[in-house]
């Protein structure tokens, strides 16, 4: 067999291949094997559809894409809120806990915040017992650089959503953080505080309802969102069960 023989055989079973259905591997029309899935596999008309092919390509991942790209976030300029609930409207919407992944980074998000908190107070113990305010400033800096640490790169170890982290305490771009949004945490760091705070009291009213699937959801959510109002509609709900014997669930 000649050398030509040779390569238009190879070529002729190349082709073969391609022209087979990427499910079932039967011979498709030349039309079907110019109609590929996302997901870079032809098919026959049986299994061309997606969910008949078991397609790997991410589709609610896409879609999810194409929101973003055609529905941008409009952040108010700082300078142009009069309020404190003006300041935590946009923080919702840049640390938004509609899915699992959301709420799993925003949670983590919480983490970093206590983990300041935390090493604010000890800083401050410290500080108050041997009289030196510079342990005070080495365990606040170590503090937020852990906690900056924990609602940025954790997520992104994890695999979750990070958010684009505008109007918290951990405001920050890469590489042009204390340029462009350093000034939010700088200009109203008592509105950053309150707006964590409002997110802490919503991620601890999500657990206490199960994830919104128990009876308390709509007592909790629609009512309101001070600390006192929570223990108490949770401490009214624990006696009347107990009084009446039901679970809330």
């Amino acid at each position: 067999m000649s050398r030509v023989d040779s390569t238009a055989g190879c070529q002729a079973k190349e082709d073969g291949e391609k022209r087979q259905c990427g499910k079932c591997h039967r011979r498709i029309s030349l039309v079907e094997s110019t109609i590929r899935c996302r997901c870079g596999l032809s098919f026959c008309e049986r299994h061309m559809a997606a969910e008949n092919h078991e397609c790997k390509f991410d589709w609610r991942q896409m879609q999810r894409e194409k929101i973003a790209r055609e529905n941008p976030k409009v952040t108010q300029s700082t300078s142009k809120m009069k309020s404190s609930k003006d300041w935590c409207d946009q923080y919702c919407k840049h640390h938004s806990v509609a899915t699992v992944g959301e709420r799993s980074s925003q949670v983590m998000h919480l983490m970093g915040v206590l983990l300041l908190v935390v090493f604010n107070l000890r800083g401050i113990l410290h500080a108050s017992m041997n009289a030196q305010v510079m342990l005070w400033i080495r365990q606040a800096v170590l503090g937020y650089f852990l906690g900056l640490l924990c609602a940025h790169a954790l997520p992104y170890c994890c695999g979750t959503p990070a958010s684009s982290c505008r109007f918290c305490i951990f405001s920050w771009v890469k590489g042009s953080w204390l340029v462009l949004h350093g000034k939010e945490v700088l200009s109203k760091p008592d509105w950053c505080l309150v707006a964590e705070w409002e997110q802490a009291k919503e991620h601890l009213m999500f657990a206490l309802t199960g994830g919104k699937r128990n009876c308390l959801t709509r007592k909790l959510y629609d009512g309101p969102r001070s600390l006192q109002a929570i223990v108490s509609t949770v401490a009214a709900r624990v006696r009347e069960g107990q009084t009446l014997g039901f679970n809330c669930s």
